[in-house]
């Protein structure tokens, strides 16, 4: 009997995390399995399955997508997300400049600014939503 468990285990496939080769697909928005957009890695999805893998060693390696019935949502959403993310960093760097300006050029003054539009940057990141694979970022790839 252990023999015949063995087999069926060894028959699947399994990838360097040891789940089964074949990727699920999960929506973004609604979370569901589903077929749809697929979404495009960035260093901020690679850094969170690298967390996942490395530190919670909980990493489900979904294919994420954006399916049919969410796509309006999603849409919003990043849209919302680049509007944020420039504002952001227009806000810091007007903020360095004026703080740059009233310490009378101090380099200091510099080095707290570019801290400051760091940690705006990394706020705006908390609105995060993913760019969508297009037909032209999957041809360049």
């Amino acid at each position: 009997m252990k023999n015949k468990n063995l087999k069926s285990k060894n028959n699947k496939k399994m990838n360097k995390y040891g789940n089964a080769s074949k990727k699920q697909t999960r929506c973004i928005i609604c979370g569901e399995e589903k077929q749809g957009i697929e979404v495009e890695n960035d260093w901020i999805i690679d850094s969170i399955r690298w967390f996942k893998r490395n530190i919670t060693k909980n990493e489900k390696n979904y294919k994420l997508i954006v399916c049919q019935n969410c796509y309006p949502k999603y849409q919003k959403q990043y849209n919302s997300f680049k509007n944020k993310r420039i504002f952001y960093l227009v806000l810091g760097v007007i903020f360095t400049a004026l703080l740059f300006i009233a310490s009378s050029f101090n380099i200091f003054s510099l080095l707290s600014g570019f801290i400051l539009i760091l940690f705006l940057y990394l706020l705006s990141l908390l609105s995060y939503m993913p760019k969508l694979k297009t037909k032209e970022n999957v041809a360049t790839s």
